[in-house]
């Protein structure tokens, strides 16, 4: 099993199965309308891939209300128990995921991003009364991070980290600035496109984003890929090669 960390009481690993091939993002370019027809149109290969990872890995995956993604993940708790935490696009969303009792649930970042902070702070109220952590998933972490630190009750940030620097909005450095400073501040940073929508290898990709986060979330589209992912976060940590 990969190592864990503590985020408010409530353990989580550090490597958590993404889902982002499954939905076909826009990061993988020309593949995401090949990973659309072979994961979207497919729950049940999508709940093959989250059994898998909980089996060799760690029970936690991260999800969002897609219907294909809820199907698969009802079907996976069937074969054995999986903790969850998740991304919605609204408050109104937490009702589609709250009776599979998620741990943490971030604001997608299409509306965190505005800061509008009225919005923000109702939705991480709407979960602190599910008994949930509330967090924010944000597109441009060095501006939208620093930010809504002044919003005490959102607990933890998603952020894109990887070398490269794509995806982190507005710079490389404003990024990791603010993901020190949330830190410091007692935040729980949960890592995203750590290996730039597959530009990164997993053996520089996986190092520095854990460096800077407590836990990474990556998508996968193979099972090989789980192990090698799994062994490779596990070493790093126990090994220290950060």
């Amino acid at each position: 099993m990969i190592p864990t960390v503590r985020i408010d009481g409530r353990e989580l690993p550090a490597l958590i199965h993404g889902t982002s091939p499954f939905i076909g993002a826009a990061q993988f370019g020309s593949k995401s309308e090949e990973y659309y027809q072979r994961f979207y149109k497919n729950p049940s290969l999508i709940s093959e891939f989250f059994v898998y990872f909980s089996s060799r890995c760690y029970p936690c995956i991260h999800i969002s209300p897609h219907p294909p993604i809820l199907e698969a993940i009802e079907v996976a708790r069937e074969i054995r128990s999986i903790n969850v935490i998740a991304t919605v696009e609204s408050k109104s969303d937490l009702e589609l995921i709250a009776n599979l009792d998620p741990m943490v649930v971030f604001l997608h970042g299409s509306r965190a991003d505005r800061l509008f902070q009225d919005e923000i702070v109702d939705f991480a109220d709407s979960c602190n009364d599910l008994g949930i952590i509330p967090g924010v998933a944000t597109h441009r972490p060095g501006y939208t991070v620093k930010i809504l630190e002044k919003i005490a009750s959102i607990r933890a940030y998603m952020v894109p980290i990887n070398p490269l620097g794509l995806y982190m909005e507005p710079s490389y450095d404003s990024t990791l600035i603010a993901v020190e400073e949330a830190r410091k501040n007692g935040k729980f940073i949960f890592g995203m496109k750590t290996l730039a929508g597959g530009r990164v290898n997993p053996y520089k990709g996986f190092p520095f984003a854990l460096n800077y986060c407590h836990a990474i979330v990556v998508g996968f589209t193979a099972l090989e890929q789980i192990d090698e992912a799994c062994h490779l976060v596990k070493r790093i940590i126990e090994e220290e090669i950060i």
